[in-house]
């Protein structure tokens, strides 16, 4: 079992960090190193997803609820949302279950 760390995560710049005062984040976790490396395996994917759909966002006939690319981000950032829930403090986890990827 890994050292548990804190991490400061921003979910909207798809990174974390280990000090708060390095860059914006949104919300701390604290958790092991083999949990920080699927955080990166879903940030790349994520990135990737996102990449291919911006090509495809030019085609109008195709909308958002509908489109494969964005249905891939859309999993991860469930996934995302369900490691920082996982790992975050009380009030982290109360934010999260607010929020509609949490069911």
């Amino acid at each position: 079992m890994s050292e548990q760390v804190d991490a400061y995560v921003s979910v909207m710049h798809k990174y974390y960090n280990f000090s708060p005062d390095l860059a914006p984040w949104e919300f701390q976790i604290n958790t092991n190193a083999e949990m920080l490396k699927v955080l990166d395996l879903l940030f790349r994917q994520m990135q990737g997803w996102e990449a291919s759909g911006m090509w495809r966002a030019h085609l109008p006939a195709v909308p958002y609820h509908l489109d494969a690319q964005n249905n891939e981000v859309d999993k991860r950032l469930a996934k995302v949302y369900a490691i920082i829930h996982e790992y975050g403090d009380e009030e982290t986890k109360k934010f999260i279950e607010g929020m509609p990827y949490y069911s």
